[in-house]
């Protein structure tokens, strides 16, 4: 690109070069309206029939029923709507990540210009603090330093220098360049402007960005196909007790009251508040765990997880450097904790206290070795250079001057006698993925620090060796996912050696696969590679994407954490983006979960969290669709044996308002089951019920129709029809009160007073409540007027109260015969 190096472009070429290029910013990305998103919520079959159930509430005049049922679709569509929403707001907070002015040459003179002017081939200036404006390769450099964490995930201040290197180098390889929304730390240096708006690596990852769609939860997508069938089945019932009432000589009308009242019977049209009421607790709790989740239906998600992706730094590690080991002169290695009392480390330590320059993570983590401040004074110094490798200090100490150095081995090293038991060392060092630090001494009689060092005479003072170590729960909560069936693959930026020792020391194995082999690989050569190994280093957004389109194209669930604005397409992309709470505002718009502790282990634990969910879903449904299916066998037995109704479309409407507010919902509140972490996931295509369990609501809806209608017909012969009517609808209630309970277990018996009346804060005062509301419905006159019931005697309570025992006690026989089977 034809520039001028030390003058800039003149205004003429920045006034062709705007024209042609255009302004130094991200595209807007033209995706769907909120209006258009908002609406596309309502395209289900779920929908629908909530709608319908809504729509026959009204027309049985009962308005406030028919509210709270839309009320629930419209929040039902407004959690689908935020879910989406968020897309258009990380791509705004990739805009905003940017820099808002930049400082350039031009025609000789330093300007600062807003940053959307920058045009290829500006000679930007850069200083410590400020992010760089676009991307740039370095003409000159000193002393720099830049944050590029939240593109390339390196965990620490890159050094930059200008010269020439391969065009195919990783990201966190290229320094020679500087990119777009980085920042520098320090130094400070001029680069020539390269590529500006999209066609920077920041431009990149909002395209990517732009052309990933959110994929439904596996939730949803069980929830579509369990709902579809369910719809079906409503439908072909309601015609087919229209049909049989009209064939049995029913009039017009009451063959229609008939068939809605089944309709009204069979919809579950509480699901979605137990849903959302099952979700929302499982948000609670996780929130106790520092885990923060931003859209309920990633609750869920976390439990169907099958492999994790996660980054090291933070996650997996402290995200703090730590010195490890250090090395003597005669190369004997001892760790950080004993170097206090040994001897031979001595004048390594006093040097460390001399040579601390503040603010770099490494001298951050040498202050830890001070025990006090070195007693002397510095006379000179030279502060570290990335070209140069090294610091040096003339200090002054007991009458005495040593000139002490501090930088790479190599380099170090190079300038020592004696050096060779540190040489042997080092390889070994360095493959246990340490980062090393070198200090070495000269005695002298200079008065000041001139021109280069001398290139020998120096004496070795020792090693250093640091590593951000991995976090204490790492370890253990790998385990618990391996235990789980839950796969874990570290992918990282780090250098391969750096990334294979940390996953050695969290339980993870596998040499590391570079980036740059997935993003080349077919799919096939990626899983078998992942198959072998938990680790890819030296990873690009481009990596992540990859391996997050195979593993979903596998039909894995897929999770994935990440910090940095690098990690935004693949937390969006994946089905569960988990951002760190240290991480940066777009990750946590492009994430449906935020761990506030930045720890592994509390992902772990928000996976149980969203295990514990799904299964309380499950035994909501099957809790209430025995309900459903009594109701409905009644209805459909009255048909055909042409007799009158035991049950009024009042009366279920009724049924179904207790056993939902009062009892499905305390399933919501259930503890996670004691084998919840050592079961493997869901498969992808499982279903929410098994065959097992919709046998069970089978049986379980026979036993209540039968109970039910015998109820009625004994009762009515002996105290008449309004009372009759009271103590079915009073059977129906109780018998569900009793169910509860066995739901409460999906396979593990309920016989046992202390498990059964323990682990669930909502039972007992839901068992309450369905009591006092009974007691009102069968007592109180106002609402015996309503719904058209005589008072029971004493005598009907103990039916009542044997047709739950008798239902109580049959499930747990059938659960009894399937754990026996079972084994």
């Amino acid at each position: 690109m034809e520039t001028f190096s030390l003058t800039g472009l003149s205004e003429e070429e920045v006034r062709k070069r705007r024209e042609l290029y255009g302004p130094n910013r991200l595209p807007l990305v033209r995706g769907r309206s909120p209006l258009r998103i908002f609406l596309e919520q309502f395209r289900s079959l779920f929908i629908y029939a909530l709608l319908i159930a809504g729509g026959v509430s009204y027309f049985l005049g009962k308005i406030l029923d028919a509210v709270v049922i839309w009320a629930v679709v419209v929040i039902n569509a407004l959690i689908g709507f935020l879910q989406e929403l968020k897309a258009e707001r990380t791509l705004a907070g990739l805009q905003e990540y940017l820099s808002p002015r930049a400082t350039v040459i031009r025609e000789g003179i330093r300007r600062e210009i807003p940053a959307e002017e920058v045009v290829p081939g500006d000679l930007l200036v850069l200083r410590a603090g400020m992010k760089v404006p676009a991307d740039a390769r370095l003409l000159e450099a000193r002393n720099l330093t830049v944050d590029e964490s939240a593109l390339t995930g390196e965990s620490f201040p890159q050094e930059k220098s200008p010269g020439d290197l391969p065009e195919d180098l990783p990201l966190a390889e290229r320094r020679n360049m500087v990119f777009s929304g980085t920042l520098v730390v320090s130094g400070e240096g001029t680069a020539l402007v390269t590529a500006i708006g999209a066609q920077t690596e920041f431009g990149r990852l909002a395209h990517m960005m732009g052309e990933i769609r959110i994929p439904k939860t596996p939730l949803m997508q069980r929830l579509e196909v369990f709902t579809r069938w369910i719809s079906l089945a409503i439908l072909g019932l309601t015609g087919l007790t229209f049909g049989v009432g009209y064939w049995r000589g029913f009039g017009m009308e009451e063959s229609f009251m008939a068939a809605v009242a089944l309709a009204v019977s069979a919809i579950p049209e509480g699901l979605p508040v137990i849903l959302t009421v099952a979700l929302a607790m499982g948000v609670k709790r996780m929130a106790r765990q520092k885990a923060i989740i931003r859209y309920l239906p990633a609750v869920e998600t976390l439990g169907s997880t099958t492999i994790i992706f996660t980054d090291k730094t933070g996650t997996l590690t402290e995200n703090r450097l730590r010195v490890e080991v250090l090395v003597d002169p005669e190369g004997r290695v001892y760790s950080a904790k004993e170097a206090a009392g040994i001897p031979s480390l001595r004048p390594l330590l006093r040097a460390i206290a001399w040579v601390l320059e503040g603010g770099h993570p490494v001298d951050r983590a040498l202050e830890e070795l001070v025990a006090s401040p070195a007693d002397g004074r510095i006379l000179d110094r030279v502060p570290f250079d990335s070209s140069r490798k090294y610091a040096a200090f003339l200090v002054e100490e007991d009458r005495k001057r040593r000139l002490l150095l501090k930088g790479a081995p190599e380099i170090v090293l190079d300038r020592c006698e004696g050096k060779e038991p540190l040489m042997e060392q080092l390889s070994d060092l360095a493959r246990q993925g340490l980062r090393l630090l070198a200090l070495a001494s000269m005695e002298t009689d200079a008065s000041g620090i001139s021109g280069d060092l001398p290139t020998g005479g120096f004496r070795p003072l020792g090693l250093v060796g640091f590593r951000d170590p991995p976090r204490k729960e790492a370890g253990p909560a790998v385990r618990t996912c391996l235990a789980a069936g839950i796969r874990v693959k570290m992918i990282t930026g780090d250098h391969p050696l750096t990334a294979e020792t940390i996953a050695r020391a969290v339980g993870l194995s596998g040499p590391a696969v570079p980036g740059r082999e997935i993003e080349e690989a077919s799919p096939e050569r990626i899983l078998q590679w992942l198959s072998e190994t938990d680790v890819v280093a030296r990873a690009t957004p481009r990596t992540k994407l990859k391996l997050i389109e195979v593993f979903k194209a596998r039909g894995e669930i897929v999770a994935m954490t990440g910090d940095g604005v690098n990690d935004a397409p693949a937390l969006k992309a994946a089905h569960i983006g988990v951002a760190m709470g240290s991480g940066t505002e777009v990750a946590k718009e492009a994430a449906d979960m935020v761990l506030l502790d930045d720890n592994f282990a509390t992902l772990v634990g928000a996976v149980k969290e969203g295990r514990t969910v799904f299964d309380n879903l499950r035994k909501t449904l099957l809790f209430i669709f025995p309900t459903n299916g009594g109701e409905g066998l009644i209805l459909l037995g009255s048909l055909l044996a042409a007799s009158v109704l035991p049950v009024l479309p009042l009366h279920i409407l009724w049924i179904n308002l207790v056993t939902t507010v009062a009892l499905a919902v305390t399933l919501a509140f259930e503890p996670a089951e004691r084998d919840l972490m050592s079961r493997p996931p869901r498969p992808g295509k499982a279903p929410l019920l098994d065959r097992g369990l919709l046998l069970q609501i089978g049986v379980v809806s026979v036993i209540m129709a039968l109970v039910a209608w015998g109820g009625f017909i004994l009762w009515k012969n002996h105290g008449g029809l309004a009372q009759a009517r009271a103590l079915t609808v009073n059977l129906l209630v109780f018998m569900e009160a009793f169910y509860l309970l066995n739901t409460r277990f999906l396979s593990a018996s309920a016989l046992s007073l202390r498990r059964l009346w323990t682990g669930n804060p909502a039972l007992i005062p839901g068992l309450l409540t369905v009591v006092v509301l009974q007691l009102l419905f069968t007592y109180l006159p106002p609402l015996r007027r309503i719904f058209g019931v005589e008072p029971l005697p004493v005598k009907a309570w103990g039916l009542i109260l044997a047709g739950g025992l008798l239902l109580f006690l049959a499930v747990e026989a059938k659960k009894f015969l399937r754990r026996v089977a079972g084994s």
